[in-house]
Protein backbone atom coordinates (compact mmCIF):
# COMPACT_ATOMS: atom_id res chain seq x y z
CA UNK A 1 0.00 0.00 0.00
CA UNK A 2 1.42 3.22 -0.91
CA UNK A 3 2.63 5.53 1.40
CA UNK A 4 0.19 8.89 2.28
CA UNK A 5 1.94 11.82 1.02
CA UNK A 6 2.65 14.31 4.07
CA UNK A 7 2.50 17.90 4.89
CA UNK A 8 3.58 20.05 7.86
CA UNK A 9 1.91 23.50 8.30
CA UNK A 10 4.00 25.98 9.83
CA UNK A 11 1.66 28.25 12.70
CA UNK A 12 2.59 30.71 14.43
CA UNK A 13 1.74 30.35 17.65
CA UNK A 14 0.57 26.86 19.56
CA UNK A 15 -2.49 26.73 20.80
CA UNK A 16 -3.27 29.05 17.40
CA UNK A 17 -4.96 27.91 14.20
CA UNK A 18 -6.12 30.37 11.78
CA UNK A 19 -8.78 29.73 10.07
CA UNK A 20 -6.63 29.80 6.43
CA UNK A 21 -4.22 26.76 7.88
CA UNK A 22 -7.41 24.94 9.42
CA UNK A 23 -9.05 25.07 6.04
CA UNK A 24 -5.98 23.84 4.28
CA UNK A 25 -5.26 21.20 6.54
CA UNK A 26 -8.75 19.58 6.47
CA UNK A 27 -8.19 19.79 2.50
CA UNK A 28 -5.39 18.44 2.94
CA UNK A 29 -6.44 15.53 5.16
CA UNK A 30 -9.94 15.24 2.53
CA UNK A 31 -7.23 14.45 -0.10
CA UNK A 32 -6.15 11.95 1.66
CA UNK A 33 -2.37 13.16 2.80
CA UNK A 34 -0.92 13.14 6.31
CA UNK A 35 -1.38 16.75 7.77
CA UNK A 36 0.69 18.04 10.90
CA UNK A 37 1.86 21.37 12.56
CA UNK A 38 4.91 22.68 13.56
CA UNK A 39 4.45 25.96 15.85
CA UNK A 40 7.02 28.81 15.51
CA UNK A 41 6.36 30.59 18.68
CA UNK A 42 5.34 28.88 22.32
CA UNK A 43 2.09 29.02 23.55
CA UNK A 44 2.95 32.78 25.52
CA UNK A 45 4.45 33.51 22.05
CA UNK A 46 8.13 33.18 22.28
CA UNK A 47 9.60 32.78 19.22
CA UNK A 48 11.58 29.37 18.71
CA UNK A 49 14.86 29.22 17.25
CA UNK A 50 15.83 28.51 14.05
CA UNK A 51 17.54 25.18 14.71
CA UNK A 52 14.45 23.86 16.21
CA UNK A 53 12.22 24.12 14.04
CA UNK A 54 14.42 22.92 11.48
CA UNK A 55 14.92 19.79 14.17
CA UNK A 56 10.94 19.40 14.55
CA UNK A 57 10.51 19.58 10.79
CA UNK A 58 13.26 17.19 9.69
CA UNK A 59 11.77 14.72 12.22
CA UNK A 60 8.71 14.93 10.55
CA UNK A 61 10.12 14.41 7.16
CA UNK A 62 7.33 15.79 5.40
CA UNK A 63 6.99 15.65 1.55
CA UNK A 64 5.57 19.46 1.31
CA UNK A 65 5.80 22.24 4.03
CA UNK A 66 3.26 25.06 3.60
CA UNK A 67 2.54 28.31 5.32
CA UNK A 68 0.87 31.59 5.40
CA UNK A 69 2.31 34.96 3.85
CA UNK A 70 5.99 34.92 5.77
CA UNK A 71 5.41 33.97 9.14
CA UNK A 72 8.61 32.54 9.51
CA UNK A 73 10.81 35.39 7.18
CA UNK A 74 11.89 35.62 10.91
CA UNK A 75 14.11 33.08 10.42
CA UNK A 76 15.42 33.60 7.00
CA UNK A 77 18.25 30.48 7.40
CA UNK A 78 14.92 27.97 8.08
CA UNK A 79 15.65 26.24 4.55
CA UNK A 80 19.51 25.44 4.77
CA UNK A 81 19.49 21.57 5.73
CA UNK A 82 20.05 19.71 2.71
CA UNK A 83 17.36 17.47 3.40
CA UNK A 84 14.54 19.96 3.02
CA UNK A 85 16.38 21.05 -1.08
CA UNK A 86 13.87 18.28 -2.06
CA UNK A 87 10.37 19.23 -0.04
CA UNK A 88 8.07 21.20 -1.86
CA UNK A 89 7.64 24.50 0.43
CA UNK A 90 4.79 26.89 -0.45
CA UNK A 91 3.99 30.01 1.03
CA UNK A 92 0.14 31.33 0.79
CA UNK A 93 -1.05 35.06 0.60
CA UNK A 94 -4.40 35.86 1.08
CA UNK A 95 -3.74 39.28 1.54
CA UNK A 96 -1.12 42.19 0.69
CA UNK A 97 1.99 42.41 1.69
CA UNK A 98 2.12 46.32 2.11
CA UNK A 99 0.76 45.43 5.50
CA UNK A 100 3.80 43.56 6.63
CA UNK A 101 6.96 45.04 7.51
CA UNK A 102 8.92 41.75 7.39
CA UNK A 103 8.44 41.97 3.98
CA UNK A 104 8.49 45.41 3.28
CA UNK A 105 11.89 45.04 4.59
CA UNK A 106 13.00 42.08 3.29
CA UNK A 107 12.68 41.51 -0.38
CA UNK A 108 16.36 39.95 -0.83
CA UNK A 109 15.12 36.75 1.73
CA UNK A 110 12.41 36.53 -0.54
CA UNK A 111 14.46 36.13 -3.64
CA UNK A 112 17.05 33.73 -1.78
CA UNK A 113 14.05 31.54 -0.61
CA UNK A 114 12.47 31.35 -3.98
CA UNK A 115 15.51 31.13 -6.09
CA UNK A 116 18.01 29.02 -4.04
CA UNK A 117 15.51 27.01 -1.99
CA UNK A 118 12.45 26.71 -4.31
CA UNK A 119 9.84 28.28 -2.22
CA UNK A 120 6.85 28.46 -4.45
CA UNK A 121 4.73 31.68 -3.49
CA UNK A 122 0.71 31.28 -4.42
CA UNK A 123 -0.87 35.04 -4.27
CA UNK A 124 -4.50 35.50 -4.46
CA UNK A 125 -5.25 38.60 -6.81
CA UNK A 126 -3.34 38.99 -10.30
CA UNK A 127 -2.53 42.49 -8.89
CA UNK A 128 -0.59 41.66 -6.34
CA UNK A 129 1.47 38.47 -8.08
CA UNK A 130 2.27 42.00 -10.48
CA UNK A 131 3.60 44.07 -7.40
CA UNK A 132 5.45 41.10 -5.86
CA UNK A 133 7.17 40.37 -9.01
CA UNK A 134 8.38 44.15 -8.48
CA UNK A 135 9.30 43.53 -5.15
CA UNK A 136 11.30 40.31 -5.04
CA UNK A 137 11.91 40.27 -8.51
CA UNK A 138 10.50 36.55 -8.09
CA UNK A 139 6.99 34.85 -9.93
CA UNK A 140 4.02 33.84 -7.76
CA UNK A 141 1.52 31.46 -8.92
CA UNK A 142 -2.33 32.29 -8.46
CA UNK A 143 -4.41 30.59 -5.20
CA UNK A 144 -7.92 30.94 -3.93
CA UNK A 145 -9.80 30.79 -0.69
CA UNK A 146 -12.53 27.77 -0.52
CA UNK A 147 -15.16 26.46 2.40
CA UNK A 148 -15.79 23.54 4.07
CA UNK A 149 -18.99 21.64 2.92
CA UNK A 150 -19.46 20.16 6.07
CA UNK A 151 -19.50 23.56 7.59
CA UNK A 152 -21.52 25.37 5.43
CA UNK A 153 -25.12 23.41 3.75
CA UNK A 154 -27.46 24.43 1.46
CA UNK A 155 -30.02 22.77 3.71
CA UNK A 156 -29.49 25.22 7.30
CA UNK A 157 -31.96 26.85 8.61
CA UNK A 158 -31.92 30.37 8.45
CA UNK A 159 -30.59 31.77 11.96
CA UNK A 160 -33.40 35.05 11.37
CA UNK A 161 -36.17 33.93 9.53
CA UNK A 162 -38.14 36.54 9.74
CA UNK A 163 -35.31 38.23 8.01
CA UNK A 164 -36.21 36.74 4.53
CA UNK A 165 -37.56 39.27 2.68
CA UNK A 166 -34.14 41.64 3.48
CA UNK A 167 -30.44 41.45 1.98
CA UNK A 168 -27.98 40.23 4.46
CA UNK A 169 -24.86 41.51 4.97
CA UNK A 170 -22.19 39.13 6.97
CA UNK A 171 -19.36 41.36 7.75
CA UNK A 172 -17.62 44.05 9.88
CA UNK A 173 -16.91 47.67 9.17
CA UNK A 174 -14.05 49.63 11.07
CA UNK A 175 -15.42 51.59 13.84
CA UNK A 176 -14.11 55.58 13.51
CA UNK A 177 -13.13 55.88 16.84
CA UNK A 178 -10.59 52.56 16.05
CA UNK A 179 -9.54 54.42 13.08
CA UNK A 180 -8.76 57.30 14.89
CA UNK A 181 -7.02 55.39 17.80
CA UNK A 182 -4.62 53.90 14.97
CA UNK A 183 -3.75 56.93 13.43
CA UNK A 184 -3.09 59.62 16.87
CA UNK A 185 0.20 59.39 16.86
CA UNK A 186 0.84 60.25 13.39
CA UNK A 187 2.36 63.56 12.67
CA UNK A 188 0.58 66.19 11.22
CA UNK A 189 1.91 65.82 7.88
CA UNK A 190 0.27 62.13 7.98
CA UNK A 191 -3.12 63.34 9.13
CA UNK A 192 -3.57 65.85 6.11
CA UNK A 193 -2.12 62.89 3.77
CA UNK A 194 -5.11 60.51 5.14
CA UNK A 195 -8.01 63.22 5.14
CA UNK A 196 -7.24 64.14 1.21
CA UNK A 197 -6.70 60.10 0.47
CA UNK A 198 -10.16 59.41 2.56
CA UNK A 199 -12.32 62.41 0.75
CA UNK A 200 -10.53 60.77 -2.73
CA UNK A 201 -11.82 57.40 -1.33
CA UNK A 202 -15.74 58.44 -0.94
CA UNK A 203 -15.86 59.34 -4.56
CA UNK A 204 -13.05 56.77 -6.33
CA UNK A 205 -14.32 54.55 -8.80
CA UNK A 206 -14.59 51.03 -7.99
CA UNK A 207 -12.37 49.15 -7.34
CA UNK A 208 -11.22 51.65 -4.54
CA UNK A 209 -7.15 51.02 -3.92
CA UNK A 210 -6.34 53.54 -1.09
CA UNK A 211 -2.37 52.74 -1.47
CA UNK A 212 -2.46 54.28 -4.66
CA UNK A 213 -4.78 57.08 -3.85
CA UNK A 214 -2.61 58.50 -0.91
CA UNK A 215 0.47 58.19 -3.20
CA UNK A 216 -1.37 60.63 -5.90
CA UNK A 217 -2.99 62.41 -3.19
CA UNK A 218 0.62 62.94 -1.75
CA UNK A 219 2.33 64.07 -4.74
CA UNK A 220 -0.06 67.24 -4.92
CA UNK A 221 0.37 68.41 -1.77
CA UNK A 222 3.71 70.14 -2.45
CA UNK A 223 7.20 69.37 -1.30
CA UNK A 224 7.28 70.51 2.25
CA UNK A 225 4.18 67.72 2.91
CA UNK A 226 6.18 65.09 0.31
CA UNK A 227 9.79 65.63 2.32
CA UNK A 228 7.71 65.50 5.48
CA UNK A 229 5.69 62.25 4.51
CA UNK A 230 8.94 60.51 3.49
CA UNK A 231 10.64 61.42 6.74
CA UNK A 232 7.87 60.12 8.39
CA UNK A 233 7.47 56.51 6.83
CA UNK A 234 11.08 55.84 7.21
CA UNK A 235 10.82 52.11 9.06
CA UNK A 236 9.06 49.43 7.49
CA UNK A 237 7.39 49.23 10.75
CA UNK A 238 5.67 52.11 10.43
CA UNK A 239 4.94 51.91 6.70
CA UNK A 240 3.20 48.58 7.61
CA UNK A 241 1.18 50.88 9.92
CA UNK A 242 0.25 53.42 7.84
CA UNK A 243 -0.52 50.73 4.92
CA UNK A 244 -2.56 48.91 7.54
CA UNK A 245 -4.59 52.85 8.71
CA UNK A 246 -5.21 52.95 4.18
CA UNK A 247 -6.53 49.35 3.99
CA UNK A 248 -8.76 50.13 7.18
CA UNK A 249 -10.17 52.99 6.09
CA UNK A 250 -10.77 51.62 2.52
CA UNK A 251 -12.76 49.01 4.27
CA UNK A 252 -14.88 51.20 5.65
CA UNK A 253 -15.34 53.87 3.22
CA UNK A 254 -16.11 50.74 0.29
CA UNK A 255 -18.54 49.14 2.84
CA UNK A 256 -20.58 51.81 3.21
CA UNK A 257 -20.68 53.16 -0.22
CA UNK A 258 -21.81 49.61 -1.25
CA UNK A 259 -24.63 49.17 1.41
CA UNK A 260 -25.84 52.53 1.51
CA UNK A 261 -26.29 51.83 -2.26
CA UNK A 262 -28.03 48.32 -1.53
CA UNK A 263 -30.03 50.34 0.96
CA UNK A 264 -31.63 52.33 -2.07
CA UNK A 265 -33.74 49.29 -3.22
CA UNK A 266 -33.77 46.96 -0.46
CA UNK A 267 -33.76 46.55 3.17
CA UNK A 268 -30.78 45.46 5.09
CA UNK A 269 -30.01 43.22 7.65
CA UNK A 270 -26.07 43.49 8.99
CA UNK A 271 -24.71 40.99 11.04
CA UNK A 272 -21.13 41.55 12.68
CA UNK A 273 -18.72 39.95 14.76
CA UNK A 274 -15.14 39.69 14.95
CA UNK A 275 -12.92 38.17 17.83
CA UNK A 276 -9.95 41.12 17.56
CA UNK A 277 -11.02 44.11 15.50
CA UNK A 278 -13.11 47.04 16.99
CA UNK A 279 -16.26 47.35 14.55
CA UNK A 280 -18.89 49.73 13.74
CA UNK A 281 -22.68 48.90 16.49
CA UNK A 282 -25.86 49.42 15.30
CA UNK A 283 -25.48 52.82 16.41
CA UNK A 284 -22.92 54.13 14.35
CA UNK A 285 -24.03 51.88 11.50
CA UNK A 286 -27.58 53.94 11.45
CA UNK A 287 -25.84 57.13 12.01
CA UNK A 288 -23.60 56.49 8.66
CA UNK A 289 -26.91 55.27 7.07
CA UNK A 290 -29.37 57.51 7.36
CA UNK A 291 -32.86 56.54 6.28
CA UNK A 292 -31.63 53.00 5.38
CA UNK A 293 -34.03 50.39 6.87
CA UNK A 294 -32.12 48.06 8.32
CA UNK A 295 -31.80 45.66 11.53
CA UNK A 296 -28.77 44.30 13.03
CA UNK A 297 -27.47 41.88 15.18
CA UNK A 298 -23.93 41.33 17.42
CA UNK A 299 -22.70 37.71 16.40
CA UNK A 300 -19.31 38.35 18.42
CA UNK A 301 -20.30 35.40 20.54
CA UNK A 302 -21.96 33.11 18.24
CA UNK A 303 -20.04 29.51 17.92
CA UNK A 304 -18.69 28.89 14.39
CA UNK A 305 -21.03 25.90 14.26
CA UNK A 306 -23.96 28.34 14.14
CA UNK A 307 -22.14 30.22 11.27
CA UNK A 308 -23.57 28.11 8.42
CA UNK A 309 -27.21 29.51 9.44
CA UNK A 310 -25.95 33.59 8.71
CA UNK A 311 -25.26 32.23 5.29
CA UNK A 312 -28.80 30.97 5.21
CA UNK A 313 -30.48 34.36 6.04
CA UNK A 314 -32.05 36.75 3.85
CA UNK A 315 -33.31 36.64 0.55
CA UNK A 316 -29.57 36.99 -0.73
CA UNK A 317 -26.55 38.03 0.46
CA UNK A 318 -24.46 40.92 0.08
CA UNK A 319 -20.51 41.26 -0.62
CA UNK A 320 -18.99 44.77 -0.70
CA UNK A 321 -15.20 43.36 -1.59
CA UNK A 322 -12.14 44.61 0.85
CA UNK A 323 -9.94 47.02 -1.20
CA UNK A 324 -6.79 44.98 -1.26
CA UNK A 325 -8.92 42.55 -3.38
CA UNK A 326 -7.81 44.38 -6.83
CA UNK A 327 -8.70 41.80 -9.83
CA UNK A 328 -9.67 38.78 -7.77
CA UNK A 329 -8.28 38.19 -3.87
CA UNK A 330 -11.87 36.75 -3.51
CA UNK A 331 -12.94 36.55 -0.02
CA UNK A 332 -14.17 33.86 1.99
CA UNK A 333 -17.86 35.17 1.99
CA UNK A 334 -18.03 33.99 -1.61
CA UNK A 335 -17.01 30.66 -0.96
CA UNK A 336 -19.03 30.37 2.28
CA UNK A 337 -22.33 31.47 -0.16
CA UNK A 338 -21.95 28.98 -2.50
CA UNK A 339 -21.40 26.23 -0.17
CA UNK A 340 -24.63 27.06 1.64
CA UNK A 341 -26.38 27.73 -2.33
CA UNK A 342 -27.17 31.64 -1.08
CA UNK A 343 -27.41 33.97 -3.78
CA UNK A 344 -24.88 36.65 -3.29
CA UNK A 345 -24.71 40.06 -5.01
CA UNK A 346 -21.25 41.89 -4.83
CA UNK A 347 -19.21 44.05 -6.43
CA UNK A 348 -17.21 43.18 -9.44
CA UNK A 349 -14.07 41.31 -9.24
CA UNK A 350 -13.04 39.84 -12.76
CA UNK A 351 -12.15 36.49 -11.13
CA UNK A 352 -15.49 36.15 -9.70
CA UNK A 353 -17.31 37.02 -13.15
CA UNK A 354 -14.85 34.07 -14.42
CA UNK A 355 -15.51 31.16 -11.23
CA UNK A 356 -19.30 31.68 -11.27
CA UNK A 357 -20.73 32.88 -14.34
CA UNK A 358 -23.88 34.81 -15.23
CA UNK A 359 -26.97 32.57 -13.84
CA UNK A 360 -25.09 30.23 -11.14
CA UNK A 361 -26.01 32.40 -8.04
CA UNK A 362 -23.69 35.52 -8.45
CA UNK A 363 -24.72 39.02 -9.40
CA UNK A 364 -22.34 41.40 -10.21
CA UNK A 365 -22.23 45.45 -10.40
CA UNK A 366 -19.31 47.60 -11.17
CA UNK A 367 -20.94 51.03 -9.61
CA UNK A 368 -23.03 52.33 -6.60
CA UNK A 369 -26.21 52.68 -9.30
CA UNK A 370 -25.28 49.31 -10.59
CA UNK A 371 -25.62 47.97 -7.19
CA UNK A 372 -29.32 49.70 -6.49
CA UNK A 373 -30.34 48.23 -9.98
CA UNK A 374 -29.28 44.88 -9.06
CA UNK A 375 -30.44 44.53 -6.02
CA UNK A 376 -34.15 45.92 -7.18
CA UNK A 377 -33.83 43.20 -9.94
CA UNK A 378 -32.92 40.61 -6.88
CA UNK A 379 -35.93 41.99 -4.88
CA UNK A 380 -38.41 41.40 -7.42
CA UNK A 381 -37.14 37.85 -8.49
CA UNK A 382 -39.04 35.21 -6.79
CA UNK A 383 -37.38 32.67 -4.43
CA UNK A 384 -37.88 29.56 -6.10
CA UNK A 385 -35.50 31.53 -8.99
CA UNK A 386 -32.75 32.62 -6.10
CA UNK A 387 -32.68 29.16 -4.92
CA UNK A 388 -32.58 27.38 -8.60
CA UNK A 389 -29.17 29.80 -9.10
CA UNK A 390 -27.87 29.06 -5.55
CA UNK A 391 -28.01 25.24 -6.68
CA UNK A 392 -26.48 26.04 -9.83
CA UNK A 393 -23.49 28.05 -7.65
CA UNK A 394 -23.45 25.41 -4.88
CA UNK A 395 -23.03 22.45 -7.57
CA UNK A 396 -20.20 24.53 -8.56
CA UNK A 397 -18.82 24.87 -5.65
CA UNK A 398 -18.53 20.92 -4.93
CA UNK A 399 -16.84 20.53 -7.87
CA UNK A 400 -14.23 23.07 -7.99
CA UNK A 401 -14.31 25.17 -4.26
CA UNK A 402 -14.08 22.69 -1.96
CA UNK A 403 -10.71 23.21 0.74
CA UNK A 404 -10.08 19.60 -0.68
CA UNK A 405 -10.34 20.62 -4.33
CA UNK A 406 -8.46 23.76 -3.49
CA UNK A 407 -5.52 21.91 -1.96
CA UNK A 408 -5.21 19.62 -4.49
CA UNK A 409 -4.97 22.31 -6.81
CA UNK A 410 -2.03 24.21 -4.80
CA UNK A 411 -0.28 20.65 -4.29
CA UNK A 412 -0.51 20.31 -8.48
CA UNK A 413 0.10 23.65 -9.54
CA UNK A 414 3.24 24.30 -12.08
CA UNK A 415 6.07 26.67 -11.88
CA UNK A 416 4.87 30.52 -12.00
CA UNK A 417 4.64 31.99 -14.91
CA UNK A 418 5.20 35.88 -16.05
CA UNK A 419 2.12 37.48 -15.60
CA UNK A 420 0.55 41.28 -16.50
CA UNK A 421 -2.15 43.03 -15.00
CA UNK A 422 -3.97 45.69 -16.26
CA UNK A 423 -4.29 47.25 -12.94
CA UNK A 424 -1.03 46.82 -11.43
CA UNK A 425 0.94 50.01 -12.60
CA UNK A 426 0.72 52.93 -10.58
CA UNK A 427 -0.17 56.41 -11.99
CA UNK A 428 1.45 59.46 -10.46
CA UNK A 429 1.20 62.86 -11.13
CA UNK A 430 2.93 64.48 -14.50
CA UNK A 431 6.15 66.24 -12.86
CA UNK A 432 6.03 64.35 -9.86
CA UNK A 433 8.31 61.44 -8.05
CA UNK A 434 7.37 58.15 -6.97
CA UNK A 435 6.47 58.60 -3.00
CA UNK A 436 9.54 56.69 -1.29
CA UNK A 437 6.96 54.79 1.31
CA UNK A 438 5.83 52.50 -2.28
CA UNK A 439 7.99 49.48 -2.68
CA UNK A 440 10.74 49.95 -5.09
CA UNK A 441 11.85 46.89 -7.40
CA UNK A 442 14.26 44.77 -5.46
Amino acid sequence: MKKPTRVTFLESQEGVESLFTRGLRTGAVAAAWDADVVFLADKEGAPRADKDVRTELLTNRPDTICFLMDAPLHLPRLWEAPSLGGVDKISLWFDDYYRSPKTLAHPEVWSSWQNAHGVRVGIWDAYWRCHWKLHTGCESFPVRLAADPRHFQPDAVSWKPEWKDRAAFVGTIPSLKSLDVMSEAFPRALDKLLEETCEAMRVAPWPIRPYELAAAAQSFLGSKYSMAIDAALQTPEITALWNHVLWRWGKRIARLRGLAAVAQSAPLAIMSGHSTEVYAGEAELRAALPGADLVYADTKGMPSNSWKSLFRTGKFQVQITDPQSVEGGLPFRVFECAASAMPLLSDHRAELAEIFPEDHGVTLANSESGLAESAALLMRTPDRELRAQGREMHKRFLAEHTWEARWRQIAEASAPRAEISSLATVSWAPGHREPSWVPQVA
